[in-house]
């Protein structure tokens, strides 16, 4: 009875290492490849968003325009035409050097070494600077707003609206207890649903560098 059961068992092995073998005398490649391209890209003139130093309740306006890529736009490529899209507020990090980094965007946290600037976001307005017919509206956000929430959003099609004009302003705020009698006034001559209370920055922030990254994130391409 032993003597059978090791022969099976010797057989078995056989077979199986037999399998083993022929499974590789036999390939197939099958070649899977792909061309990935942003779908849209930025317009940026002069020196970018950076507005150098600058004073409360001053007022300053940039543009930037958002359209397709390249690709995108070919003549023959009709398989999408659509790109919805969004501004998205985030913290800006400097280190000791004086060099600048975006936060990890998983987690909002800056990169060994960096920390994050005291905020300008709230003081950036992100408005479209014409009206685009339906259904290829853009909705903007006013400055003096919440910063951890508002978001602009765009679409873009590349028959009927391909290029979207954004201002980037900055209502530079004030420092608690210099603020001028008509701070009132000026918050609302931007924002007229703002709180100018909730807009003035700490006294020990005056002449620091502030700092903000708009980040511009597809959300759907059809």
């Amino acid at each position: 009875m032993k003597k059978q059961l090791m022969l099976f068992l010797i057989g078995t092995i056989v077979v199986a290492a037999t399998v083993v073998a022929l499974s590789a005398y036999e390939a197939h490649v099958i070649n899977v490849t792909a061309h990935i391209e942003n779908a849209i890209r930025t317009i940026i003139d002069g020196d970018g968003l950076k507005f150098g130093t600058v004073f409360p309740q001053e007022y300053k306006k940039k543009l930037v325009q958002i359209t397709t890529s390249t690709s995108f736009c070919k003549p023959d490529q009709r398989r999408v035409l659509s790109i919805d899209y969004k501004i998205v507020q985030k913290p800006k990090c400097k280190n000791a050097a004086g060099e600048y980094a975006p936060v990890e965007y998983w987690s909002d946290e800056c990169p060994e070494g960096y920390t994050k600037m005291p905020l300008l976001c709230a003081y950036l307005s992100k408005t479209p600077r014409f009206t685009d017919p339906s259904p290829y509206t853009d909705y903007g956000v006013l400055a003096f707003h919440d910063p951890l929430t508002a978001v602009a959003t765009g679409t873009i099609n590349k028959d009927h609206d391909l290029l979207d004009d954004w201002i980037i302003d900055l209502a530079v705020p004030c420092f608690e207890g210099m603020c001028s009698q008509d701070w009132p006034e000026f918050v609302a001559s931007h924002n007229p649903e703002a709180k100018p209370q909730d807009y003035v920055l700490p006294a020990d922030l005056e002449g620091k560098d502030f700092g903000c990254d708009l980040w511009l994130e597809v959300t759907k391409i059809y």
